[in-house]
């Protein structure tokens, strides 16, 4: 695409930014396979590990299947917004082998011994587990409050001045609650915190974090960005270029947590149609939260478009639209739950979300098992919570398959 022409949709990008003219005139980027790349005489490989040079050494270190999707997901992530300058937002970003290897390039390089991470209920599994059972093994402990309250986020900062960073997921995993992100990075950066957001159920096409003044953005890209289920993935981008560009790019490299050529290409290709994609499962979502919220079967719904979820105002606030996940509780528990998953007929018995199909998962035994009991059922996972990643199928078959397993 000629840079020099302006992309005025949010769609547009998706299918253009990032995408370089092959030198053998390909249409869609080929799978780079290699993992290494030649140099035209010595000294060309001295300035490239030099870095005087642009180029590619090292599958581990980048490759041109990397570079599209990282900087169309940049360029996602940025559509329309801008820096203090007042110019188009920069943002550099590293994809990895799966969202947990992403979120352990961030730990790492943001974090050291003595320092805290201030964060919220009802996290994604991996990430609670992480910075509640590993991270505390290298002297970095957790500080966990109701981030919904901002006072109650005031609080924690003043009785920790060893907090270092704010993580922040939005809509979270699998309750739907949903925080203020421009007040609470507003709390953090009086405070000189860091600022991460997990932008996974949402996407940069219903929520630009970036907006609001945060450090780094996560997400899986399995989920949504792929859409098909197809690659496992992460990708971590953050606004301070000279930071990205050396502190965290050295710990990527060294880590190896670096994604693959083929899952790069399937994921550049997933992202083609997020726009497109986002608003068939935003659709569907809505109908579906609706059907449930009137079923005698169900007794809470958890879907942040609906008016009766109590961060209603905050999704609106900070959401094209409230998205395509959803949970809800079953009203006979454990076993109405298994039941219920036993009856499907179309929609997919499976965990992970953000793909084509419509598919279910049971937290309490599979997601978030690893999770005690006590802190889950603080979290709002109970034990006959059912979360759903709503597909693009046609409306009238998910709502039938609902309905005939419901009774």
């Amino acid at each position: 695409m000629d840079k020099s022409f302006p992309l005025s949709g949010f769609g547009s990008a998706a299918l253009h930014a990032g995408h370089k003219k092959d030198p053998l005139y390909a249409h869609v980027t080929p799978i780079y396979a290699s993992s290494t790349f030649v140099y035209d005489e010595a000294e060309q490989g001295m300035r490239r590990f030099s870095g005087e040079e642009d180029g590619y050494i090292y599958s581990r270190w980048g490759n041109p299947n990397f570079t599209e999707a990282e900087d169309k997901i940049a360029a996602l992530e940025a559509f329309g917004l801008k820096d203090a300058g007042g110019n188009p937002l920069q943002l550099k970003a590293f994809l990895h082998a799966s969202g947990m290897a992403a979120l352990t390039t961030l730990m790492i390089s943001s974090l050291k011994k003595g320092d805290k991470i201030l964060s919220h209920y009802s996290l994604y599994s991996g990430l609670e587990e992480l910075i509640t059972r590993i991270l505390p093994q290298f002297g970095v402990e957790p500080v966990i409050v109701d981030l919904r309250d901002l006072n109650k986020a005031s609080e924690a900062i003043k009785a920790n001045p060893e907090l270092k960073m704010m993580y922040l997921e939005t809509p979270a995993n699998p309750t739907i609650q949903c925080v203020d992100l421009e007040e609470l990075t507003k709390i953090a950066k009086a405070n000189n915190l860091l600022v991460a957001v997990d932008n996974t159920f949402a996407t940069p096409c219903l929520q630009q974090p970036f907006k609001y003044g945060v450090d780094f953005v996560f997400h899986s890209t399995t989920k949504f960005l792929n859409g098909h289920g197809t690659a496992i993935g992460g990708v971590l981008l953050g606004k301070d270029l000279e930071r990205m560009n050396n502190q965290y790019k050295k710990t990527y490299r060294i880590l190896g947590v670096n994604s693959n050529p083929f899952d790069a290409f399937l994921l550049t290709q997933g992202m083609k149609t997020l726009e497109l994609r986002m608003e068939r499962h935003c659709f569907n979502a809505m109908k579906v939260a609706e059907f449930l919220s009137t079923h005698s079967a169900i007794s809470k719904v958890n879907y942040a478009g609906l008016a009766s979820h109590p961060d209603h105002k905050t999704a609106l606030k900070q959401m094209k639209h409230p998205g395509g996940m959803l949970s809800y509780e079953m009203k006979g528990g454990l076993q109405s739950g298994i039941d219920f998953m036993n009856k499907l007929k179309m929609c997919v018995r499976t965990v992970s979300l953000g793909t084509a199909e419509s598919i279910l998962c049971h937290p309490a035994s599979m997601t978030h098992a690893g999770t005690p009991k006590l802190s889950r059922e603080k979290y709002g996972i109970t034990d006959g919570l059912i979360r759903m990643s709503v597909g693009l199928e046609n409306i009238e078959d998910i709502l039938n398959d609902l309905e005939q397993a419901l009774n």
